[in-house]
């Protein structure tokens, strides 16, 4: 019974000597020869911006509506405030004053208003990559104006009973509201000075309308001939880097192991450890010239 015992382990033991005696063999390793360091070569070594989340501020000013009033009966003076979140999504705040002095021929009308307005809404950075130097993007607005206007015209005549009565009204005072869906590009110039142009679509969501009727033109928005309205701008961008907080750059290397050779000779890895060292010192130089 004993001996049975003893051939029962024995058998077990013989086939794991075997296997480790085998697998060390593979390795190029002797039995009972300490275990050899697992070697990793580096394929490629690249560096990479690490983008933080808020990039800064953009004061922009509108060079279209000024011509725009200089060329017809209306137009406004507008600027703009940006905010950048990671060259991706632009909140945006734009403020202005708009103007119209028009008296229609036909009715011998006039329609004279002057007050500010208000917009705010968000732009999306539409291109692939976000951070080259251009833009392409698309947006939306909500407008808001409460102004007064003055309306004035040719004395009113009663055909039933004669006589006159002036017809002039001076002092309206109305609230509009809006939104605007816009597309628009921007070109960089200089390193921190854009141009480019936006096309906007707009509908009116009230009118403002009076006792008078509707008002001929609302400031920020345009005129109220038809349901919508079309507008355009053209913006002179300054990018501001108030409170923006320094990007960092982050080293990205790709390693995979090797099998150590009998014939490897220390010496033959030298350049890549300089390479590595040579990247990591081009790392500190950049946040340090940052």
């Amino acid at each position: 019974m004993k001996e049975r015992r003893t051939s029962k382990y024995t058998l077990p033991a013989l086939l794991s000597s075997l296997l480790l005696t085998l697998t060390l063999t593979l390795h190029g390793q002797e039995p009972g020869e300490a275990p050899k360091p697992t070697l990793y070569v580096v394929d490629s070594l690249s560096l990479e911006p690490k983008q933080t989340f808020f990039q800064g501020f953009t004061l922009s000013a509108d060079i279209f509506g000024p011509i725009q009033k200089f060329v017809s009966d209306y137009g406004v003076f507008e600027g703009s405030l940006r905010i950048n979140l990671k060259n991706q999504f632009f909140p945006v705040v734009e403020a202005g004053y708009g103007i119209c002095e028009t008296t229609n021929e036909d009715t011998h009308i006039s329609y004279n208003t002057k007050a500010p307005y208000l917009r705010a809404g968000l732009d999306i950075n539409m291109l692939k990559n976000k951070w080259q130097d251009n833009r392409l993007y698309l947006g939306a607005r909500y407008g808001i104006s409460k102004f007064d206007y003055d309306i004035s015209g040719p004395e009113l005549t009663d055909k039933t009973w004669g006589g006159s009565a002036p017809f002039s009204h001076k002092g309206i005072s109305t609230t509009a509201h809006w939104v605007e869906f816009i597309a628009g590009v921007q070109v960089k110039i200089l390193p921190c000075f854009h141009m480019g142009w936006t096309v906007r679509f707009k509908t009116a969501i009230s009118k403002g309308v009076t006792d008078y009727g509707t008002p001929y033109y609302i400031p920020g928005y345009g005129t109220t001939t038809s349901g919508t309205c079309w507008g355009a701008t053209y913006n002179l961008s300054f990018d501001l880097n108030w409170g923006r907080k320094k990007n960092k750059t982050q080293l990205n290397a790709v390693v995979h192991p090797v099998e150590p050779s009998i014939n490897a000779k220390p010496t033959e890895k030298e350049p890549e450890d300089k390479e590595v060292g040579k990247k990591a010192e081009e790392i500190k130089n950049t946040e340090k010239t940052e």
